[in-house]
């Protein structure tokens, strides 16, 4: 009987040791990240940050041309843009 209970304690710490597992994977994230530029819930595997603030890689355009911006983007007032509209 006692054996039993070790077994329990046991089975109690393997949850809580995949739990913490699943979380490290990135399964338990709690809390969601948004958009700058569509203000929805980014839900991609992977997160892409400019300066301080999260994008959906298909938001990530020019604010004035909407042009996507795949190499460079200039940032100004929480906005992108190309080389060509930022220096106007």
């Amino acid at each position: 009987m006692l054996d039993g209970l070790k077994m329990e304690e046991n089975f109690q710490s393997a949850i809580d040791t995949s739990a913490s597992f699943s979380s490290l994977l990135g399964r338990a994230v709690s809390p969601k990240s948004v958009c700058e530029g569509c203000q929805r819930v980014i839900l991609d595997r992977f997160l892409l940050r400019l300066n301080d603030s999260f994008w959906h890689e298909q938001c990530v355009q020019c604010a004035s041309c909407k042009e996507p911006l795949e190499t460079t983007c200039f940032y100004r007032d929480k906005k992108l843009y190309c080389k060509y509209d930022y220096e106007k």
